[in-house]
């Protein structure tokens, strides 16, 4: 198993309901660009952390359709919640919802072939 890791997926269904273009003509076309570049590094032994800002979506029934499209891309994934993630409001609820191969962290940790990973938020500390 290898393991990768990316953040700030930033889907938003489609049609796009805001296009990453918005931010740049770099932009364009990231979706395809992240689902080429993926398909050819990860395989299906290998695990995925997605570290946040995975959706757009404000509810989760609204980031579902980014939840399917995650999934269909190999490997297993380990979700994180983004600032930006406001579709997660409870862990119960994106865990029930979440399909095979794909898990959520948050302040806990999960096993997997011998490996322990742990999601938490971080923290800027003043001193």
């Amino acid at each position: 198993m290898h393991i990768y890791a990316i953040g700030d997926l930033h889907l938003s269904g489609e049609p796009a309901s805001k296009p990453m273009e918005v931010f740049g003509e770099h932009w364009r076309n990231h979706k395809e660009k992240v689902a080429a570049n993926w398909q050819n590094t990860v395989t299906a032994q290998d695990t995925v952390i997605v570290c946040g800002d995975i959706s757009w979506a404000m509810t989760l029934e609204e980031a579902a359709q980014d939840l399917d499209w995650l999934v269909q891309l190999p490997g297993r994934k380990l979700l994180l919640r983004g600032n930006h993630d406001y579709w997660w409001s409870s862990l119960t609820r994106v865990r029930e919802a979440l399909p095979e191969g794909m898990y959520a962290l948050q302040n806990d940790a999960m096993t997997l072939e011998g490996i322990t990973f742990c999601g938490s938020r971080g923290w800027i500390l003043p001193s």
